[in-house]
């Protein structure tokens, strides 16, 4: 080899050997600047190491992703209308007869089939309404009618089976069962689950306003009776002062159309117990009153304690605060069940009353009103007197025997003729 092939050659090697060094020191270089890894987590391995590893979708956890929070919706303003049905019956009496034929052969009571031909009618009703003239008694004191009442328990039953909500209790048969006919009456009514109003067992009950509300309309229903037949005088007198609503405390009443306005009433209801017996007409007294109530702010009365049907009103009044507003009055609802077997008495109806909210105008008002005559049927069967109340209109396709069909028909016509004009008309 010459000197100049021994002089290439190693710079050749020096070249290599340079290259090598840069090589490496870069290595090192990228070695000590790269951020350091965490060494695996192996312990799952060493407590189950015949376990494969999971895949990428079982080692990710499904979360559901969350919704980002809504703000609460603004509370929409009703629009349109909405309606209460009101029905109501008026006087629920108990003649001895009627106790016979309810005696079981147990000695116990059934009311049941009374009613079972209005029931349809009051179902249907938003709310039903009726007159309970008797008290609740029970087997040890025993059971009596005219000219004092005391009624098993088991009417009450039946009133709820048919369909009544709310018994009114303030009457002139209110005390006949004195203190303890009163305080029974209620414990049952509240028993049976449904409403009363016009008696009290406590003067904190006595001005407790009974406010029941269907449909979003609130209404108050009040109650209150001429007298108690003389009653009032065999009982405790603190007790009479709350034991029953009196229609002479003037005052007392205003301050409870004034309270129901304060709870927020949108439509009040008087059930006032007043009038001539057996009159089939009301008497100014009965026109004076109602004048005050509807001045008062009342807006619907349902009258009894005639027996018998008396007419209707319905018109526009300003009440004290100067508001205009229309009112009805029915001056007697008549019998709805009783013995009593004249013409005229053994009578009575189902009134409805339309309570009417307008969201838009921000009123409420009165709507439509109707009602069905009813007749109380007394027969025998098997050796039984029973006693059916019979919608008329529902019976008119003689049915019975001849007295039976002629008296119906009867019934619709003393009715019709009676109640029917511009504003009300019976239900066909």
């Amino acid at each position: 080899m010459n000197r100049k092939s021994y002089r290439i050659k190693n710079l050749i090697s020096l070249l290599l050997v340079i290259l090598l060094l840069i090589t490496g020191c870069g290595q090192i270089f990228d070695r000590f600047t790269q951020p350091e890894e965490e060494p695996p987590d192996l312990s799952s391995r060493v407590e189950n190491p015949t376990t494969e590893e999971p895949s990428i979708e079982e080692q990710v956890p499904d979360v559901e992703e969350e919704e980002p929070p809504q703000s609460p919706p603004e509370d929409e303003k009703p629009t349109g209308k909405t309606s209460v049905k009101v029905s109501v019956v008026g006087d629920i009496m108990v003649h001895m007869h009627q106790l016979k034929a309810a005696r079981q052969a147990d000695e116990s009571y059934d009311f049941t089939g009374v009613f079972e031909d209005i029931r349809p009618y009051l179902e249907e009703a938003d709310l039903a309404i009726g007159n309970l003239e008797t008290t609740i008694s029970t087997d040890e004191i025993g059971y009596t009618a005219y000219p004092r009442f005391r009624s098993p328990e088991s009417l009450i039953s039946a009133l709820k089976g048919a369909g009544i909500d709310v018994l009114t209790t303030a009457n002139n048969h209110s005390l006949d069962g004195v203190e303890f006919g009163v305080e029974n009456t209620l414990d049952k009514i509240d028993e049976y689950g449904l409403l009363h109003t016009g008696t009290a067992r406590s003067s904190e009950e006595r001005d407790r306003i009974l406010m029941i509300e269907r449909n979003d309309i609130r209404i108050a229903i009040l109650a209150y009776t001429y007298g108690t037949n003389g009653m009032e005088a065999a009982v405790d007198q603190d007790k009479l002062s709350y034991m029953v609503n009196y229609l002479n405390d003037i005052n007392r009443i205003e301050d409870d159309v004034q309270r129901a306005k304060d709870e927020g009433a949108e439509f009040i209801i008087a059930c006032t117990h007043w009038g001539d017996e057996y009159v089939r007409n009301p008497n100014q007294s009965q026109k004076d009153m109602a004048d005050k109530l509807f001045a008062m702010g009342v807006d619907v009365i349902f009258g009894s304690h005639p027996h018998v049907i008396q007419p209707t009103e319905r018109k526009t009044i300003v009440t004290h605060e100067g508001q205009e507003k229309d009112v009805f009055v029915i001056y007697s609802l008549g019998n709805i069940v009783s013995n009593q077997r004249d013409p005229y008495r053994d009578s009575g109806l189902i009134l409805n009353v339309e309570l009417v909210k307008d969201y838009d105008n921000e009123t409420t008002q009165l709507g439509e009103i109707d009602y069905i005559p009813t007749w109380v049927y007394r027969y025998t069967e098997n050796d039984r007197l029973h006693y059916r109340i019979l919608p008329v209109k529902d019976f008119m396709n003689d049915d019975f025997d001849s007295a039976t069909n002629a008296r119906i028909k009867e019934v619709w016509n003393e009715t019709t003729t009676h109640l029917n004009d511009e504003h009300i008309k019976a239900r066909e």
